[in-house]
């Protein structure tokens, strides 16, 4: 399960590859308002909000993202294998995505749909959907908090439930960041009514780029790990993950 953050795809541009003044203005004039872009990773463990989604095992991912530029608008999909055995026989899960994602005054937010799609489910209730909305700010370049509150009225079949997702970049020396994470997950109704188990997960890395790719390492963990059983492991681990962006 993806957790959409703020656009972090960019279109690189022409003008990356040109120097000269008027050749750039030219280019500049006729750069598409249209960029796509893909990525691929290599995890050592599917965790979504606390809990794997692999059994503890590895997982590869990938996806596509669009955006138009001139409206601030994007749109996606991102894949990931699951294990089965926790969504009645899928192995697969797809996010569709959509939003909006404009800037003001150094502030960037972040409004948008998300769909959990699991092909070849037994369990329709685990296709499940999901809106968010959400805001950043760069402080003067030394750190950046975020906020993000999503809602879906059905998650996974155990009722309405909000997730609040409270997170920091911090920039580092030789092209470091570290980041950390608290995540909240509040359920409309008790497990007595249909709803599930409210618990909160957080999540502390650092991450880098090197030749391309991307390299993050990071803690994973979260409360009421009693409620948590195979193949739906809770957190406690590392989790390394190998990514590259096209």
């Amino acid at each position: 399960m993806k957790a959409r953050r703020f656009p972090i795809h960019r279109a690189a541009g022409a003008l990356l590859a040109v120097s000269v003044g008027s050749m750039s203005t030219a280019l500049a004039q006729t750069e598409s308002p249209h960029s796509f872009s893909a990525n691929v990773a290599l995890t050592t463990n599917y965790l979504f909000r606390g809990i794997s989604q692999t059994n503890n095992g590895p997982a590869i991912q990938g996806g596509f993202d669009y955006e138009y530029s001139p409206y601030s608008l994007y749109a996606g999909l991102w894949g990931s294998n699951v294990d089965s055995e926790g969504f009645d026989g899928a192995s697969l899960e797809l996010d569709v995505y959509a939003g909006w994602a404009p800037s003001w005054k150094g502030i960037d937010f972040d409004l948008g749909y998300l769909l959990y799609w699991y092909p070849k489910t037994g369990t329709d209730a685990n296709n499940t959907s999901e809106w968010h909305i959400g805001l950043g700010y760069d402080v003067m370049g030394y750190f950046t908090p975020s906020y993000t509150a999503y809602y879906s009225d059905d998650f996974f079949g155990l009722s309405g439930a909000w997730y609040h997702d409270f997170a920091v970049e911090v920039p580092l020396p030789y092209d470091l960041t570290l980041y950390g994470h608290y995540g909240l997950t509040r359920y409309d109704n008790s497990p007595n009514n249909g709803g599930g188990e409210s618990y909160d997960d957080y999540k502390v890395g650092v991450s880098t780029e090197y030749y391309g790719f991307g390299f993050d390492l990071a803690w994973v963990d979260r409360n009421h790990t009693e409620d948590c059983g195979a193949p739906f492991q809770c957190g406690n681990t590392a989790v390394f993950t190998v990514s590259k962006s096209f």
